[in-house]
């Protein structure tokens, strides 16, 4: 009986932070749907490479329009190289305005 009452225990310790752990709902960040954009620009410019990562550059406001920058590694089958997407839009209605991108070695 005692065996029983140690492995109910057991389980609980297991199972009850795991339980716990569903309940917490992470939001999405800002940036997310701008990250989709980039990378959609970047694969349509890019069709035979692979998107290899995805990084956040930051984010900049001046005056009436937002940039959203961020970086994307690709890798294709001649050479490896990083996209740097700047994407510009309107702060108030997320219109886009403007979307630039530019290749890096690093």
């Amino acid at each position: 009986m005692n065996r029983i009452y140690r492995a109910l225990i057991f389980a609980g310790i297991i199972i009850i932070p795991l339980l716990i752990g569903t309940w917490v709902n992470a939001e999405e960040p800002e940036y997310a749907e701008w990250g989709q954009i980039a990378m959609k620009e970047v694969k349509a410019k890019y069709p035979q490479e692979k998107i290899v990562d995805y990084l956040h550059v930051g984010r900049q406001t001046e005056s009436e329009n937002t940039v959203e920058t961020f970086k994307l590694w690709l890798v294709g089958k001649e050479k490896e190289f990083g996209v740097i997407i700047d994407i510009y839009f309107k702060t108030d209605t997320k219109e886009i305005v403007e979307i630039k991108m530019r290749e890096t070695k690093n």
